[in-house]
């Protein structure tokens, strides 16, 4: 089966001996638990093997990471596998309830064993999470964590944010394909394992063959078999190596290693195909070639005719398939800074500036009209027509010739320049206050008095405003 069962357990090597080890480190109350392996080498069998030693002793949770993406669902999983209750609670009380289990196993002198499967698939702040359990204030150490992934899982407790996780981590165990003398090991285990024999069922050198096409992974050694058996399930005769040749094609669609079957070798590292034909051999056939390279990466040879020689790269698409992939994002935003501030401190605000020079800055302005700045202008040019009354008074009394005070319809030196040199004349709306100086002409030097001042002038001034005010 695809999935895992104890029962089927082989005792290989490196599987037993972690066991052992992560064994050791919950009952001693060590730390934290690490298995590391490439997929298809028995992580997932390893924890159920341990989950069913240790149950007798501690509450155990078996969890699969790539389940788990938020602290409300991490919470709720251990609760559902320890049958606890876990619907319809809220994030702060999950956990509460779980510090109030560990607490009541603690006082009993026992304790809760969290298994991740899958541990790579974790956020890390979930794997943060995790190690803040075992800081629960009890007599004993009364959390124990197991975190079993691929080899991505030791990359992301190497970063220094995890620097105080990693220092918790008290066995590890890593595993690897079986070699060949462990092959035939587990081969002949899990025959026996069926109540078979191994020699009555397989012929001569299918072990061999086994471990040529699937490099001694235990998963891919149990898919191959299991399909050759059936191949030959209707036939009274055993499995012969060119059957392990054909489950291998039929199971994984990838052609065998070369010289394991010649005759029907397709695609292999010799540009061998159906009958020992050549590539060149099949020219206007359009035969597709594909080659395999490392993990979740094809390139594509291309396709074969007549102007085209053996091995021709036409096209390369090479990427990766994994949806795990990618690296570990998040976003923990905190409201007291900025969670940007680092990406984009040294980043210039884009600010619009304006230097004005004058007044003459916004005459390509659009001007804003508003009811406010409408009465304002009337309310100004009301003051500006009893300012040149007043003016016009004041010159007739003193027999002078009448000048406008202000009078921008009055041509003035600074308007006489701007005609002269072509620029635009400037309108003022109505809702727009313009504040200029030196509009009016000055006043000759020869008609200016000079009157002398004496201090008490001064003295008696403000009692004389006062006065008028009054």
């Amino acid at each position: 089966m695809a999935s895992p069962r104890p029962q089927f357990y082989h005792p290989a090597a490196e599987i037993d001996g972690a066991l052992k080890g992560i064994e050791r480190c919950i009952r001693r109350a060590e730390g934290v638990g690490l298995v590391v392996g490439p997929p298809g080498t028995g992580k997932s069998l390893l924890l159920l093997k341990l989950a069913e030693q240790v149950r007798d002793d501690f509450d155990v949770a078996l969890l699969t990471g790539a389940s788990i993406c938020t602290r409300r669902a991490l919470w709720q999983s251990v609760l559902g596998a320890i049958g606890e209750a876990y619907r319809g609670i809220d994030e702060v009380e999950l956990r509460i309830a779980i510090v109030e289990r560990i607490r009541g196993l603690a006082a009993a002198g026992s304790g809760l064993v969290i298994l991740v499967d899958e541990a790579h698939t974790l956020p890390t702040r979930l794997i943060e999470e995790l190690r803040l359990l075992t800081n629960v204030p009890t007599p004993l150490p009364a959390v124990h964590i197991v975190l079993a992934g691929t080899t991505r899982l030791d990359e992301m407790l190497g970063s220094p944010r995890m620097e105080s996780f990693a220092q918790r981590v008290a066995a590890r165990g890593y595993l690897e394909p079986l070699d060949h003398a462990e092959t035939l090991a587990y081969l002949r285990t899990q025959v026996r394992a069926a109540g078979l024999e191994w020699d009555r069922l397989f012929a001569a050198g299918c072990d061999d063959a086994v471990y040529r096409v699937t490099e001694g992974v235990p998963r891919l050694i149990n898919q191959v078999c299991d399909q050759a058996l059936v191949l030959v399930a209707e036939s009274d005769r055993r499995v012969t190596v060119a059957d392990i040749a054909a489950a291998w094609r039929e199971a994984q669609r990838l052609p065998p290693p070369a010289g394991l079957e010649p005759l029907t070798a397709v695609g292999n590292s010799a540009g061998l195909l159906a009958g020992g034909e050549r590539p060149d051999e099949l020219a206007g056939d359009g035969f597709g070639m594909v080659e395999f390279g490392g993990e979740n990466e094809i390139v594509e040879i291309g396709q074969f005719g007549s102007d085209q020689v053996e091995g021709e790269v036409s096209a390369a698409a090479v990427g990766s398939t994994d949806p795990w992939g990618g690296p570990d994002v998040e976003l923990v935003f905190d409201g007291s800074q900025d969670p940007f501030e680092d990406l984009f401190g040294d980043e210039d605000t884009a600010v619009e500036r304006h230097r004005v020079a004058g007044p003459d800055d916004f005459s390509d302005r659009r001007h804003v009209s508003s009811r406010e700045g409408q009465s304002i202008g009337k309310l100004l040019a009301k003051v500006n027509r009893v300012e040149a009354g007043a003016v016009e008074l004041h010159a007739a009394a003193a027999g002078e010739p009448p000048v406008a005070a202000c009078d921008e319809s009055a041509p003035t030196e600074r308007s006489r320049g701007r005609e002269q040199v072509g620029e635009p004349e400037i309108i003022d709306d109505s809702d727009m206050v313009v504040i200029e100086e030196d509009l009016c002409p000055a006043e000759p030097a020869a008609s200016r008095s000079v009157v002398s001042v004496r201090p008490s002038d001064y003295r008696s001034l403000f009692t004389r405003l006062r006065r008028a005010r009054g």
